[in-house]
């Protein structure tokens, strides 16, 4: 399985200046060549500047809709002239109705897109309308992806569904780079991923050879200087996702 981070930052940058020495892309990963996980408001620039054609992508899988995960005119342009398929809440799929071939989804469903199946995770996240449903993916081809962006804690719906499945890949929310911050209720830390990851380690569902990157980080939260930012990510024993990289396990 192999991944291109298209953009790693949070909702606090200033998109308008993208392009710019230090301002990251919104969130925003491409799987295998081919499937977009999430689409914001600097997906197409973010490919043309990572040589990514539009008529790669063969669908588009959203962890909820909020703005910087989800911008209507960004799926319009990667769309053109087909009906691209969209996989998301009921929310999310109706905004794009109009230029996507939509699938809404629920907590527990699961789809196959080029031979990679997909299990909807329930995040620990919300949206204005908090009746909208948000997710997490666990992602499965030759290997398996624990895809956990926007979250906190992992929701223990979620860990049921997860089960006694061997994790290979970790992306994670890591928003903020310190403790104790208001957003710890929806948004996660260097300290709450600690206590996860010795927890799913116990349980068997990772190992010592697990890939993580911390991914959806905040300007405001996190230090200005790179490798101020590589020595939070260093004392986890992760890695930072960096736009541009291509990574593979």
């Amino acid at each position: 399985m192999k991944m291109l981070f298209l953009g790693c930052g949070a909702a606090d940058y200033d998109w308008s200046r993208y392009g710019e020495d230090g301002v990251l892309g919104s969130t925003l990963t491409l799987l295998d060549d081919s499937i977009l996980l999430d689409c914001g408001p600097t997906a197409t620039a973010a490919m043309q500047k990572f040589n990514v054609e539009h008529d790669q992508i063969i669908a588009i899988v959203n962890t909820h809709s909020h703005s910087d995960h989800l911008n209507l005119d960004e799926v319009r342009k990667i769309s053109g002239k087909r009906k691209i398929p969209f996989y998301g809440s009921a929310e999310a799929c109706a905004q794009v109705a109009d230029c996507c071939e939509v699938h809404p989804l629920t907590f527990s469903d699961e789809f196959v897109i080029d031979n990679k199946s997909f299990l909807t995770l329930p995040s620990n996240h919300a949206v204005d309308n908090l009746k909208e449903e948000t997710f997490n993916y666990l992602i499965s081809g030759d290997k398996t992806l624990l895809y956990a962006l926007d979250t906190s804690w992992l929701a223990a719906r979620a860990r049921r569904l997860i089960g006694k499945t061997h994790i290979d890949a970790i992306v994670w929310d890591a928003t903020m780079s310190e403790a104790d911050d208001w957003r710890i209720f929806e948004h996660s830390d260097p300290v709450i991923f600690a206590h996860i990851r010795k927890v799913l380690k116990n349980d068997g569902v990772i190992d010592d050879n697990v890939k993580i990157w911390f991914d959806h980080r905040a300007r405001t939260l996190w230090p200005e200087d790179a490798a101020n930012q590589e020595i939070i990510a260093a004392k986890e024993n992760v890695m930072l996702a960096i736009e541009g990289e291509i990574v593979s396990f």
